[in-house]
């Protein structure tokens, strides 16, 4: 992305809400390369010059709100879910209705907390992408697989609150007239880190 200042109308949802119960700990805040996962993340995405990064956290999880205030947030800055085990759909409906949305945004970016391994040359590729086709829902292909992250158009994201589909993927598919799917080289966009042998094999 060759005009950072152009994504000054993107926001992401960083979804941390899961349990972890694969992985036996924080997935978030394990080690990746010198940084923890969650750095990581929030570098990638300040890179690329989003106007904001929102993680979306279980309200009791205090090791993360701890690692959260350390890189630099204040804890009007992240979404709590005060009901993770409803699932993650939870997580995202919770982000829309949140009030701290800076005004002006154009795009939500659906992150997930535990795919650190994608390319950020791919992101940009998603991003951009939206930036060229503002009124359509961006979702990344690997090998004809839909994956994540994907990006929703502003009205899209606020409508999340309110919907009765069971999940993201239902939401979308009712939406396929506006879905444009964007063939990426990236296998990292199916995968994430549910065990730690998937740990294993994402950061080796």
């Amino acid at each position: 992305m060759s005009e950072h200042t152009r994504l000054n109308t993107f926001g992401v949802v960083l979804l941390a809400a899961g349990a972890s119960r694969r992985m036996g700990t924080c997935k978030l805040l394990l080690p990746w390369g010198n940084k923890t996962i969650l750095i990581h993340l929030l570098d990638q995405w300040k890179t690329l010059g989003v106007a904001q990064i929102a993680p979306v956290i279980d309200a009791s999880n205090q090791l993360l709100k701890t690692a959260l205030l350390d890189a630099r947030f204040s804890s009007d800055e992240w979404v709590e879910n005060p009901f993770p085990e409803r699932g993650m759909f939870s997580s995202l409906q919770e982000a829309s209705r949140w009030k701290g949305w800076r005004s002006g945004l154009t795009h939500l970016v659906v992150a997930l907390g535990d795919q650190p391994h994608i390319k950020i040359s791919t992101l940009g590729v998603l991003l951009e992408t939206a930036q060229q086709h503002p009124s359509r829902i961006c979702q990344p292909v690997f090998n004809g697989r839909a994956a994540h992250p994907i990006i929703l158009p502003v009205d899209q994201f606020a409508a999340l609150a309110e919907s009765d589909a069971p999940d993201l993927g239902a939401f979308i598919r009712e939406h396929e007239a506006i879905r444009l799917r964007v063939a990426v080289n990236d296998q990292g966009v199916t995968g994430d880190l549910d065990t730690p042998a998937d740990y294993a094999r994402w950061n080796s």
